[in-house]
């Protein structure tokens, strides 16, 4: 039972730091859209080029950066995120390198570093974007992106959200099935099936609710086209 509260607690943890990362604008700094835009795009073709050494002065500065600007929490909180991320990868490289028969772990670590180091950079720009910022900046030039943009940042708070309410659902309704190992697979699987078909349903809602009773607003936006 004690193995089974543990993953529970961390999973639960897990879950509230994804929803913090994803939640934009949480920084007190504010930068313009176009700004922001062009520091991921000149961030992330530099990181995909930096050499090995270059990315792990870029991962300090990107980590010292976050600190400063939403807390060491926040770091905190982007390093959860995306650790099970970057163990999938690590674990499924080494398998790949195994059966290729050539070992080679630091071409892994400098993989996972650049992974990391572009998160870190895309977590600290959307804390200093403003969804209402990023939406008025696209509006000017295409409603439709702009409309897109916003239900994306939306769904993905939801979906999010989703999950912690499922995590509270299907631990207790599944405190007693199973043990150990076991019981731990059933509640992933159970929670990625149920945020998978609910993440469906909302985007049928939001699809219904445009064409039904926002009729006028997907009017215009043919007729801007």
């Amino acid at each position: 039972m004690g193995s089974w509260r543990l993953y529970a607690v961390a999973l639960q943890w897990w879950l509230s730091e994804v929803f913090r990362v994803l939640t934009p604008g949480t920084s007190r700094t504010r930068l313009n859209p176009l700004l922001v835009f062009a520091a991921a795009c000149a961030g992330s073709i530099t990181l995909l080029l930096a050499p090995p050494a270059a990315l792990v002065a870029a991962l300090v500065a990107l980590t010292a950066s976050t600190a400063a600007v939403k807390g060491v929490r926040e770091v905190l909180s982007a390093y959860v995120l995306l650790a099970p991320f970057i163990g999938a990868y690590s674990i499924a490289a080494l398998i790949m390198q195994v059966v290729l028969g050539v070992i080679d772990p630091y071409t892994i670590a400098v993989n996972s570093a650049r992974i990391m180091s572009i998160a870190l950079l895309a977590a600290l720009l959307m804390s200093m974007l403003s969804t209402a910022d990023l939406v008025s900046f696209v509006g000017r030039y295409s409603p439709g992106a702009a409309l897109g943009i916003a239900l994306a940042i939306k769904s993905l708070q939801v979906v999010a959200l989703t999950l912690m309410r499922l995590y509270e659902v299907y631990s207790i309704n599944l405190g007693n099935i199973g043990s150990g190992l076991k019981r731990k697979l059933i509640l992933t699987t159970s929670l990625a099936r149920a945020v998978t078909y609910l993440s469906i349903v909302n985007a049928l809602e939001v699809s219904e609710a445009l064409y039904t009773r926002y009729s006028v607003l997907t009017e215009r936006l043919r007729s801007w086209r």
